[in-house]
């Protein structure tokens, strides 16, 4: 079994001491065991599979707390999982985590990504409700586009939060 996160958690280990960063994205996938002790949210639809990105999905929670969204409580709760769509044992993840997001970046290739992220989890039954992570960007246009095409297509609610 692979350990995607692996790459991130070095990378933020050697960090100047900053540990923030290297618990934001710390936990290992498994579709075995999740771990209940934290909020854990898969994450899907990185451009690229990187610790920037990564941690960029994690800072959403940090500004959401920062702007008093009372469901988030405290940012340091969260971790970001990341999973690539071509993750062996996706269809596993569903049973073992609640909570999965979907990142969307303000770029050309963003709707396609977010699509084949939305076609996957309905294919494997996935949850029908998940939270777009994005950098602060309008509601209308491109979110509002995710959110009708996942309803109308996938049967799947994808909640936009402002800012």
């Amino acid at each position: 079994m692979s350990d995607q996160a692996a790459s991130l958690r070095q990378w933020a280990a050697k960090r100047d001491g900053d540990d923030s960063a290297a618990e934001a994205c710390s936990e290992v996938v498994s579709a075995d065991n999740a771990s209940r002790n934290l909020e854990q949210v898969v994450v899907l639809g990185l451009p690229k599979f990187s610790d920037g990105y990564a941690l960029k999905a994690a800072a959403v929670f940090q500004r959401w707390e920062e702007q008093g969204m009372k469901w988030v409580g405290s940012a340091d709760r969260w971790r970001v999982i990341p999973v690539s769509l071509e993750y062996p044992d996706f269809d596993k993840l569903v049973g073992n985590y609640p909570r999965w997001a979907v990142w969307v970046e303000d770029d050309l290739d963003s709707f396609a990504r977010v699509y084949r992220v939305l076609k996957r989890i309905h294919e494997v039954d996935g949850p029908r409700r998940i939270v777009a992570l994005h950098p602060p960007m309008a509601r209308q246009g491109l979110l509002a586009n995710i959110q009708m095409v996942a309803r109308q297509y996938f049967n799947i609610d994808v909640l936009v939060f402002s800012g």
